[in-house]
């Protein structure tokens, strides 16, 4: 296939990419990304023309209070410019009536913004609430396109001379500012941590996720909620092994988010599928959180929680355990030398298929300890 090349805006002529947005210089690629995603902009948001180096989304949904442990977890962060630093709270809810709970949330989240703004050396936190019908994926796509927005609206605020500058200007910011997401109910374990991922992060080459471990889990079935949490930590350690697992607090250079597809919204794992894509064949940065499960109707880790502890309960739904039968398929394609095996992961289905409390308790407690 012949090479296809374009005139860039200081008139170079350069290979042209197969990524989206990347036939032209940065002026024409951000003017082309923004005629797409113009439906995504938050309008209120848009004219934010302060580019923080790092922009960190917590999406808060049906949290009430919640979500402050993970604020003031990230506010307390160890900042070295923490004015460059900005913390944007999604509350967002479907169509409808606001209910309790996202009251309580904006309520919080006002007092806490007011609290914060009578303080120095802390990260500005920011408030947008919407209702959507389109969920996380939605809330992920219209906070990235409108930081895009943004970083072209500041752009063009400087009124610079030529298109090349313009273009320079615009490529600088989306290879320098970061896009951060951490989920609501969260909490980083040490002060250090982020700031410090954050600063190894680099355009092109390395992408931050989550090391994630969870302290609790609430299920309908209480007796088992322990042993589910185990379980659920060893799943993690599973996928840890295959570098499959794509859990927040995750964080890209905006230059390497730019190019991908719109999330797919209304499919399972959208926002995991569209990070994934743009974090491939990247070094990856562990950030180590905390976190806890409690049951949600919507594809996600506290639904599988749920389910394995219906099935471990009653023995339904029997698909439960489905996706370490899928994990065992995964270990017996591994060609590598990792913590576990095959065998491992047989004798864990074969466990949890006996259903017995206590077999299973001491297996995962075993298999934990590697």
């Amino acid at each position: 296939m012949a090479a296809n090349y374009v005139i860039d805006c200081a008139g170079n002529k350069v290979l042209s990419g197969d990524a989206l947005f990347s036939s032209k210089c940065w002026v024409g690629n951000s003017s082309d990304y923004l005629e797409v995603n113009n439906k995504f902009i938050i309008s209120e948001a848009v004219n934010w023309l302060h580019i923080p180096k790092v922009a960190i989304l917590i999406p808060i949904y049906r949290s009430g209070t919640d979500f402050l442990g993970t604020l003031k977890t990230l506010s307390a962060q160890n900042w070295s410019q923490p004015q460059n630093v900005e913390i944007i709270l999604s509350i967002n809810q479907p169509l409808g009536p606001i209910d309790a709970l996202t009251k309580a949330s904006l309520k919080a989240a006002k007092t806490y913004i007011k609290a914060n703004n009578l303080r120095s050396n802390t990260p500005q936190v920011r408030l947008i609430f919407e209702r959507l019908a389109g969920g996380l994926a939605e809330v992920y796509q219209r906070s990235f396109s409108t930081l895009v927005a943004r970083i072209r609206n500041s752009v063009n605020a400087r009124k610079l001379k030529t298109k090349q500058e313009n273009a320079l200007a615009i490529g600088a910011l989306m290879e320098s500012t970061i896009f951060a997401i951490i989920d609501d109910d969260q909490i980083l374990v040490n002060n250090n941590s982020l700031p410090a991922a954050l600063e190894k992060l680099q355009a092109g080459t390395s992408v931050i996720m989550g090391q994630v471990k969870i302290t609790k889990v609430t299920t309908s079935f209480p007796e088992w909620d322990a042993i589910i949490a185990d379980i659920m930590n060893l799943f993690f350690k599973f996928k840890y092994e295959h570098g499959t697992a794509i859990l927040t607090p995750r964080a890209l250079m905006v230059s390497d988010l730019f190019h991908q597809p719109t999330l797919k919204i209304g499919e399972a794992y959208a926002d995991q599928i569209w990070f994934a894509a743009a974090a491939a064949k990247k070094e990856r940065l562990l950030v180590k959180v905390t976190t806890t499960l409690e049951h949600e109707v919507y594809p996600s880790n506290a639904n599988m929680a749920a389910n394995l502890a219906k099935f471990l309960a009653s023995g339904t739904p029997k698909n439960a355990i489905d996706i370490f039968k899928k994990i065992r398929t995964a270990y017996k394609q591994s060609a590598e030398k990792l913590v576990y095996s095959v065998h491992d992961i047989e004798k864990l289905i074969a466990s949890l298929e006996t259903r017995n409390k206590k077999n299973i308790e001491n297996l995962v407690q075993q298999m934990l300890q590697r």
